[in-house]
């Protein structure tokens, strides 16, 4: 059973366990029904068994529970955006936090056999002295909302594991991307520009925030199958799941823009900085201040260690291969006139 089927991570997850034999019951809000975009992409769509959902209708989910008895169940919904939780922070918590226990209660009440998954995130970390290779012992202090929620629902899936014998895990997963991921993330938006500034002569550039911002970007399809792997264990722990290095959003242009032929060159600093295409002289982006996050995260990279140790997982895909990958099927999209996805 997967909450959250209609997301990147989710119609990943949904693939990879087709392909190892599993029956999938993909859930999904009625809301995103015009979202199932991704799980036709893949081709996967008519091999799910999809059903709505709803994590703030306890009642609900105990009725969805005992109907399909699932053996394993991944949380992959909720809020997602760090910014949006700033303006929003009461529905961050109560989706986040609230939806978590919603979901514990109801597998104690009726499935208290399942293992469970749920996504978390290195944002619970904050701002430490050290973001340099954190791992599950590292300080947790979540410097904006929407880490809150997650450090609070962790702490309610560690009390579930403790007190009531549930077999439910966190994994605290750094940056992850890929040919799924939504155009509200940084990395889509340079890729899915890179495509039209390539297929369209005339297009202008586009703009973003600090080139020199950096995050550990690693793959959502290496990442769903350490999700996988962490419901294998006789003993549920929780797992911090990254690269262990880090990518400058400059990087990133570089590699999307090398990719589709340009000669990227940069110029200028901070703000006023500029990538231009060196052969032709083209502006391809821009770099605005209006786009600078007022509380963006400290750079921190991940220690995958312990996963690694215990289940043999680490990441298969580097930087080059995520983004190649991004920008060929946002090529590939727009020439079949799929622009708005």
């Amino acid at each position: 059973m997967i909450l959250g089927v209609s997301g990147q991570d989710g119609a990943h997850l949904a693939d990879h366990l087709l392909k190892n034999g599993y029956e999938v019951y993909g859930g999904f809000r009625r809301s995103g029904i015009n979202k199932l975009w991704r799980l036709n992409f893949l081709k996967i769509i008519n091999k799910i068994n999809l059903v709505e959902f709803d994590l703030s209708e306890p009642q609900h989910l105990i009725d969805l529970f005992k109907k399909i008895q699932p053996h394993e169940i991944y949380n992959l919904a909720g809020d997602s955006f760090v910014a949006d939780s700033f303006d929003h922070p009461f529905r961050t918590m109560d989706t986040n936090v609230n939806g978590v226990l919603n979901i514990l209660e109801a597998a104690r009440l009726v499935t208290p056999k399942s293992k469970i998954f749920f996504a978390s995130s290195s944002e619970v970390f904050g701002h430490s002295k050290n973001n340099h290779g954190l791992n599950e012992q590292s300080l947790k202090s979540p410097c904006n909302p929407y880490g809150i929620s997650k450090l609070t629902a962790d702490n309610f899936v560690r009390l579930y594991r403790e007190k009531f014998e549930i077999f439910s895990c966190s994994g605290i997963l750094f940056n992850h991307e890929g040919p799924l991921r939504s155009r509200h993330f940084v990395t889509r938006k340079i890729t899915y520009n890179f495509a039209r500034l390539k297929l369209e002569d005339n297009s202008s550039h586009f703009e973003l925030g600090n080139f020199n911002a950096s995050r550990d970007w690693g793959s959502a399809e290496d990442y769903v199958q350490a999700m996988n792997s962490m419901l294998t264990l006789n003993v549920p722990n929780d797992f911090v799941i990254s690269t262990g290095k880090l990518t400058s959003i400059r990087q990133l242009l570089t590699i999307a823009a090398n990719y589709v032929g340009f000669d990227p060159f940069f110029e200028g600093s901070d703000q006023n900085e500029i990538c231009y295409d060196k052969t032709s002289g083209r502006v391809l982006a821009k770099s605005s201040f209006k786009y600078y996050r007022p509380f963006d995260t400290e750079p921190m990279y991940g220690d995958s260690s312990l996963i690694e140790n215990k289940l043999g997982w680490k990441p298969n895909q580097g930087i080059s291969d995520i983004i190649e990958s991004m920008v060929s099927a946002d090529l590939y999209r727009r020439k079949q006139g799929m622009i708005d996805v």
